[in-house]
C-alpha cells in the first residue's frame, strides 16, 4: 500500500505572492520525497477556525506569515524555547492530536544576512515595527551580539514593551536596547535598519520617509517579491539594500528540518527562484 503524500501549507493575509511552495518542492526533490505544499489565505476573523480545520484535513504542518505569527503562538498547545521568548511562532507541527509551534524567522535572516556579507557583531542596528515579525526574530539577532538595537513603533507603549521583554537576555548577551517612537527615527548613527513592519502590504507606504535614509546604512526588508516603498527609498539613495527572500529560504530550510528531519541545500534554491 502507496504512503499517502504528505501534505503541508503556508497560510497568511495576503499569500498569493509567497514563494514557500516553490522552496519546499525543491527541498523535497533534493531529498526524492513527494509532498503537497500548497498557499492558504485566511482572513484574520477566521484564523483560529482555519488552522483547526487544516489539521483535521491530515496537513501536517504549516509555515505561518504574515499577520499571523502572535495568532499562531497563541493557538499552540506546546512551543520551543524560542518561541516562548519571541512570543512569535511560524512554523506548526500537527502531532498526535497537539499543534507545536516553533519560529525559524530569526535563523533566516541571521542566516541571510551572513551571506550577504553584512555584519551584526558589534553593529548599531534599528529594527521597524514592534509586532510578531519584528519579535520573532529577536531572539537571533540579540545572540548575533550587535552592540545597541533600537526599536521603533508607531506607538511607542509597544516598542517599550518589547524592549521590557528582551531586556535581561540582551543584558546577558551585552546588547544594549533602547525604545522610540517611529515619527521620531533620526537615521543617523546606524549601520543596518530592518523593516518588520506590513506597511508595504497594508497601504503601499515606506514606515519612514524618504528622506531619512542614508546611503551608507545597509537596508534590510522582511518583505519580499516586490520592490517595497522601504527598498525603493534605499535605493534612490544608493545605500545597500535587501528585501526577505534569502531570510525566507533560509526559515523554509529550518521548517524543513524540524518536519523531515533533514537538512537541505539552500543554495541551489536560491539560484531558481
Amino acid at each position: 500500500m502507496n504512503n499517502p503524500i504528505k501534505k503541508y501549507a503556508v497560510v497568511g493575509h495576503p499569500v498569493d505572492h509567497s514563494k514557500s511552495p516553490a522552496i519546499h518542492q525543491c527541498f523535497a526533490k533534493e531529498f526524492g520525497l513527494s509532498i503537497d505544499y500548497d498557499k492558504i489565505d485566511i482572513t484574520p476573523e477566521h484564523f483560529v477556525d482555519a488552522i483547526h480545520t487544516l489539521r483535521h484535513q491530515n496537513y501536517l504542518g504549516l509555515n505561518v506569515t504574515l499577520p499571523f505569527k502572535a495568532e499562531a503562538f497563541a493557538i499552540c498547545d506546546e512551543v520551543s524555547s524560542t518561541s516562548k521568548l519571541t512570543e512569535s511562532v511560524n512554523t506548526l507541527s500537527f502531532i498526535d492530536g497537539r499543534i507545536y509551534g516553533d519560529t525559524t524567522d530569526g535563523i533566516g535572516i541571521v542566516s541571510d544576512l551572513t551571506s550577504k556579507h553584512v555584519t551584526i557583531k558589534h553593529a548599531h542596528l534599528a529594527i521597524l515595527g514592534a509586532g510578531g515579525a519584528s519579535n520573532g526574530v529577536m531572539y537571533d539577532v540579540i545572540n548575533a551580539s550587535p552592540k545597541t538595537i533600537t526599536i521603533l513603533n508607531r506607538t511607542q507603549v509597544k516598542a517599550e514593551d518589547m524592549v521590557k521583554r528582551w531586556g535581561a537576555f540582551a543584558k546577558e548577551k551585552g546588547v544594549e536596547l533602547k525604545a522610540i517612537e517611529l515619527h521620531a527615527f533620526n537615521a543617523q548613527g546606524y549601520d543596518l535598519v530592518i523593516n518588520g513592519t506590513s506597511s508595504a502590504l497594508i497601504d503601499g507606504s515606506s514606515p519612514i520617509a524618504d528622506h531619512l535614509f542614508q546611503s551608507e546604512t545597509v537596508y534590510y526588508d522582511m518583505t519580499y517579491g516586490f520592490d517595497t516603498p522601504f527598498i525603493l527609498n534605499a535605493k534612490n539613495k544608493g545605500a545597500k539594500y535587501f528585501d526577505g527572500l534569502g531570510m525566507l529560504i533560509s526559515q523554509a530550510a529550518a521548517s524543513f528540518t524540524i518536519w523531515h528531519k533533514l537538512k537541505p541545500n539552500t543554495t541551489m534554491v536560491a539560484k531558481t527562484l
